[in-house]
C-alpha cells in the first residue's frame, strides 16, 4: 500500500510538474513573440555587439574574415561590376550605375537574410576611413584646374554658402512641417532638424560623376565643372557643419549667444585647420619628390604619390577635423605642383599638329607672333628650363612614366571603392531597425528637394552679380593679355536651363548615409545624443533612393531636352571645327610664298579638324 500511494503521488508530481512546464513554456512563447520584446531583444543584441567591438579583450580588434565572407564581399562586386557594364553597354538612361550598384546591395540583403552564419553591420569607420578618402582625393585630382578656377566663384558659393542655407531651407521645412502633422508623426525639434538637413545637404560626386560620364561631358564643359567642384567641396561642408551641429545634441545645453558663437568658432577653426593641414602636406609631398627625383623608381613613385595622398586624413580624424576637407586641399596641390600642369599642354604641342598650332596663333595674335616663333620658342625654352629648377612649379617632378601611371592606379582605387560604397549602402538600405513612416517618408524627400530648388536659384543671382562686376572691371582694364586669357576670366553665367540642370544634378548618396550612422544615440545618464536616430535614418535612407532613381534617372532626359545632349554638343564642336578651318583656309589664300614654303607648299586641316575648334581645345589641366 505504501509503495502504491508513493507512485500516485509521484504520478501527480509528474502531472503537476509538466503543467508547469507547459505553462511556462506559453508564457516565454507569448513573452518572445511580443513585438516590445522583439524590439527589447533587438536592442540588447545592439549593446552585445558593441560591447564585443569595443569592450571585450577577447574580440577587441578581431576582425572576421572568414572565407565565407569574403567570398560574398568578392561575389558583390563582380556582380556590381556587370551590372554596371551592361547599364553602360545597353545604354539604359533611366537606371544609374550607382542606382544599379545599390539594388545589387538590395538583393544581396535578401539573400544573405536566408544563409546561416553570415551577417554584416553597418561599419561607420570602415566606411569613412578606408572607403571614401581614395574616392574624395581622385576627384580633386582629376577636377580640371583651369576651368575650376575659372568657374570658381559659382563653385565657391553653391559649396559654402549654399550648403549653410540649403541646411537651413531643409531643417526649416522638415521641423514646421511634422510639427503642422503632431497628429500623425512625431514632431522633429530644430536640433534634429538641423542636423538632417546637413547630413541631407551633402551632394554626392560619384552618383554625379556617373551621370554626367554617361551623358558625355568632359571636365571642359561648364555645367560639368560647376556641378562636380560643387559636389566635391560641398562634402566637407557639410561635414564639419554635422560635426558641430551633433555638439548641441545635449538636454543639458542652453543655447544663447555664446553657445551659437562657440558652435560658429568650431566651424571656422575645424574648416581653416583642415585645408592648412591639407595644403601642408601637399607642400611637404612636392618637396619629398622634388629632393627624390630620379633616385626612385617608377613603381616607388607612384606607390609614395599614394601613401602621400592619405597623410592629412588621418591627421586631420585623429584631432576631430575634416578629413575629407583636407585631402581634398592636398589633392589640389600635390596635382598641381606634383603631377604638374604644363605637360599635357607640352604633349599637345607636340608632333604634326605644330604647323596647325603656329596657324591658329597668327590667327588669334597676329603676324608678330608667327615672325618671331622661334626667337619666342628659344626664350620660352629657357624659362621653363628655371622653372624645372624650382621646387613649386608646374613642371611636375614624377618621371614620365610614373606620371602615366598614377592616374590610372588612383582611378582603378576610387572605382573599386565607389562600386563596394554603393553595394554597401544597398545592403543596409532597408534595415529593420529603422523606423518608417510614411508622412515623415513624404516630408523628408519633400525638404530635401525644396531645400536646393530655394537654394540654386537665389545663390545663380548672386553668383551672376559677381561675374558682371568681374567682366565689368576686365573691360575699364587695359587688355594685356591675349584673348585666350581674357575668356578665361570670363567666368560663367547660370541661366534659368543650368539652375534647372543643378537642382536635378543634387543627387544624394553614401556621405549622407555614413553621416546619419555617427549621429549617437540617447544616453538616459548623461542626456547626450538623439533619441529619433531610427526616424532620421529611416527619413535619409528615402531621400538617398529618390534623388538616386528619380532626380538621377531623368537627369540625361532632362539635359537632352535642355540641349545639353552628347548628340548637340559633338554637332556644335563639328559646327566650330569647319568654321575655323575655313577662317584657316582663307587665310592659307592670301599667305605669301614664303609663308606657305615654310608650311611646305601645302595647307593640312587634317590635323586642325582633329583637335576641334579654337574653344574646344582646352589649356592645361
Amino acid at each position: 500500500p505504501n509503495i502504491t500511494a508513493d507512485a500516485a503521488e509521484a504520478v501527480q508530481d509528474a502531472a503537476e510538474s509538466a503543467e508547469a512546464i507547459r505553462t511556462a513554456v506559453e508564457g516565454v512563447k507569448n513573452v518572445m513573440n511580443d513585438p516590445k520584446s522583439i524590439e527589447a531583444r533587438t536592442c540588447c543584441a545592439s549593446i552585445l555587439s558593441v560591447f564585443h567591438e569595443h569592450c571585450d579583450p577577447t574580440t577587441t580588434g578581431v576582425e572576421d574574415y572568414s572565407d565565407r565572407r569574403l567570398l560574398v564581399v568578392v561575389f558583390v562586386i563582380t556582380v556590381c561590376g556587370i551590372v554596371k557594364s551592361l547599364i553602360r553597354h545597353l545604354n539604359i538612361r533611366w537606371l544609374p550605375e550607382a542606382g544599379g550598384c545599390i539594388l545589387v546591395g538590395v538583393f544581396g540583403y535578401l539573400i544573405l537574410e536566408h544563409m546561416p552564419h553570415v551577417q554584416f553591420a553597418f561599419d561607420g569607420d570602415l566606411f569613412l576611413r578606408i572607403m571614401v578618402p581614395p574616392i574624395v582625393f581622385e576627384a580633386a585630382v582629376k577636377i580640371n584646374k583651369q576651368s575650376f578656377r575659372r568657374h570658381v566663384v559659382p563653385i565657391t558659393i553653391f559649396a559654402i554658402v549654399g550648403t549653410l542655407a540649403s541646411t537651413a531651407f531643409t531643417a526649416f521645412i522638415l521641423h514646421k512641417g511634422s510639427a503642422m502633422m503632431g497628429h500623425y508623426v512625431t514632431a522633429i525639434p530644430i536640433r534634429e532638424s538641423l542636423i538632417f538637413g546637413a547630413l541631407i545637404s551633402s551632394i554626392d560626386p560619384i552618383a554625379v560623376l556617373s551621370v554626367l560620364n554617361n551623358m558625355g561631358m568632359t571636365d571642359t564643359d561648364t555645367i560639368y565643372v560647376v556641378i562636380f567642384g560643387e559636389a566635391l567641396l560641398n562634402d566637407g561642408v557639410a561635414i564639419v557643419l554635422f560635426q558641430t551641429l551633433v555638439h548641441f545634441l545635449d538636454e543639458s545645453l542652453v543655447i544663447d549667444s555664446d553657445v551659437v558663437l562657440d558652435a560658429f568658432m568650431h566651424f571656422i577653426v575645424v574648416a581653416l585647420g583642415s585645408v592648412t593641414v591639407g595644403m601642408a602636406s601637399g607642400a611637404c609631398a612636392t618637396v619629398y619628390f622634388a629632393l627624390m627625383h630620379g633616385c626612385q623608381t617608377p613603381m616607388v613613385e607612384v606607390i609614395m604619390f599614394c601613401c602621400w595622398s592619405f597623410i592629412p586624413y588621418y591627421i586631420c580624424d585623429m584631432v576631430e577635423w575634416s578629413g575629407i576637407v583636407a585631402i581634398v586641399a592636398n589633392g589640389f596641390v600635390m596635382d598641381l605642383y606634383v603631377i604638374g600642369q604644363n605637360k599635357q599642354q607640352q604633349h599637345i604641342s607636340n608632333g604634326s599638329g605644330s604647323v596647325v598650332d603656329e596657324e591658329i596663333d597668327f590667327l588669334v595674335n597676329g603676324a608678330t607672333s608667327s615672325n618671331n616663333g622661334n626667337n619666342s620658342r628659344t626664350s620660352r625654352h629657357n624659362r621653363q628650363g628655371q622653372r624645372c629648377r624650382s621646387i613649386f612649379s608646374y613642371e611636375g617632378h614624377l618621371s614620365p612614366k610614373a606620371d602615366t601611371h598614377v592616374h590610372f592606379v588612383i582611378e582603378i582605387f576610387a572605382t573599386l571603392m565607389e562600386t563596394a560604397i554603393f553595394a554597401y549602402l544597398g545592403l543596409f538600405l532597408f534595415s529593420s531597425r529603422y523606423h518608417w513612416s510614411g508622412y515623415l517618408t513624404i516630408l523628408s524627400i519633400f525638404a530635401t528637394v525644396m531645400g536646393r530648388l530655394l537654394m540654386i536659384p537665389l545663390f545663380s543671382h548672386v553668383s551672376n552679380i559677381f561675374n558682371r562686376m568681374s567682366l565689368s572691371r576686365n573691360n575699364r582694364s587695359p587688355t594685356t593679355g591675349s584673348s585666350s586669357t581674357n575668356n578665361n576670366s570670363e567666368g560663367v553665367h547660370i541661366d534659368r536651363r543650368m539652375q534647372l540642370v543643378l537642382v536635378f544634378a543634387g543627387l544624394r548618396g553614401a556621405m549622407s548615409f555614413a553621416l546619419v550612422e555617427h549621429i549617437p544615440m540617447f544616453d538616459t545618464t548623461t542626456g547626450q545624443g538623439s533619441r529619433l536616430k531610427p526616424e532620421l535614418k529611416a527619413m535619409t535612407s528615402a531621400s538617398v533612393i529618390f534623388t538616386l532613381f528619380v532626380l538621377g534617372g531623368s537627369t540625361s532626359y532632362l539635359m537632352e531636352r535642355l540641349g545639353y545632349s552628347l548628340g548637340n554638343k559633338q554637332q556644335q564642336q563639328q559646327n566650330d571645327a569647319v568654321e575655323i578651318v575655313s577662317l584657316m583656309q582663307n587665310h592659307e589664300k592670301r599667305k605669301s610664298p614664303a609663308a606657305v614654303k615654310r608650311n611646305g607648299g601645302v595647307f593640312n586641316d587634317t590635323n586642325l579638324r582633329n583637335k576641334g575648334s579654337v574653344r574646344q581645345r582646352g589649356g592645361p589641366r
